[in-house]
């Protein structure tokens, strides 16, 4: 009976790590759709490449948790810099033009990586106590797992704050909806543009940076997770934040607990789910998705 008890509330933890890695990364994916009108097909290389700038500054003698705070905004440097070269030219075109131009990107980052930094797996080395596990309720949990939950929240806090209460999130709030009224006033769209697809890109370099120690470091990690961010957006709906924020940890349990039980079909799990959403809610689980 202790046992099981245990199982289930270790499983159950791992389900809120797995969704709130998701989260992170999907939640950046959505900004830049909702204000840009952009599918980033290349935003899980942008995911690998915080892992691997995460990696590189801990092999260079920085502290791990200096390095989450650096990497992230070199991703979010390089993510503006596709901003103005890529995305922006190609802005008043249909969306197919940016779907091919960040689906080359993605191509050409993963074979970057490649080149960078090889083939084999890496790992980011984090301080000996992460390493550790602790006792919640008596119950013993990987440290590192817990440390993951808890830079979401920070992050997610940090987010809604930044979105809500800040004229920046205000603009982008308003961008989203009604993107001519913020033309009107006055404030310069290309300034939001490349703020929103900055802030995509550094959540997507948060989200590699924590994964790394948990999951290793290798080229092609973007990809596997970019297929689990795109159900997450598929089933909370483009564009709505709340809908991505429930989609992201539905989909992370229903993916734990499909590689705990049935290993083999545990993806198919979830794309019978996402299928199953679609049909009866076609804009996501609140409706709210800005399909274009």
């Amino acid at each position: 009976m202790q046992g099981d008890i245990v199982f289930w509330v270790q499983t159950g933890l791992n389900c809120l790590v797995l969704g709130g890695l998701l989260l992170l990364i999907a939640i950046g994916l959505n900004i830049i759709y909702g204000i840009s009108r952009v599918i980033n097909i290349a935003h899980g290389s942008l995911y690998a490449l915080g892992a691997y700038f995460g990696y590189t500054l801990v092999a260079l003698g920085l502290n791990f948790f200096f390095a989450i705070l650096i990497a992230p905004i070199m991703v979010a440097v390089v993510g503006v810099i596709i901003e103005r070269i890529i995305i922006q030219p190609t802005r008043e075109r249909p969306m197919i033009y940016s779907l091919i131009l960040t689906y080359g990107l993605m191509v050409f980052l993963d074979g970057l990586l490649k080149y960078v930094w090889g083939d084999q797996l890496r790992f980011i080395e984090i301080p000996a106590f992460l390493s550790k596990s602790i006792s919640l309720a008596g119950i013993p949990y990987p440290f590192y797992r817990f440390f993951i939950l808890v830079v979401t929240v920070v992050v997610m806090i940090c987010l809604a704050f930044l979105i809500e209460k800040t004229k920046l999130g205000m603009a982008m709030r308003a961008a989203s909806s009604i993107p001519e009224m913020v033309s009107v006033l006055g404030i310069n769209m290309r300034y939001i543009h490349m703020g929103a697809f900055g802030l995509g890109c550094m959540l997507a370099g948060i989200g590699g940076i924590i994964a790394g120690p948990l999951f290793m470091v290798y080229p092609m990690m973007g990809g596997e997770m970019l297929i689990s961010c795109f159900v997450v957006l598929v089933i909370g709906g483009l564009g709505s934040l709340k809908g991505v924020t429930i989609a992201a940890f539905l989909v992370g349990a229903v993916q734990t607990l499909g590689f705990v039980f049935i290993t083999d079909f545990a993806m198919v799990v979830v794309y019978v789910m996402m299928a199953i959403i679609l049909i009866f809610m076609p804009r996501g689980i609140l409706g709210e998705g800005k399909f274009e």
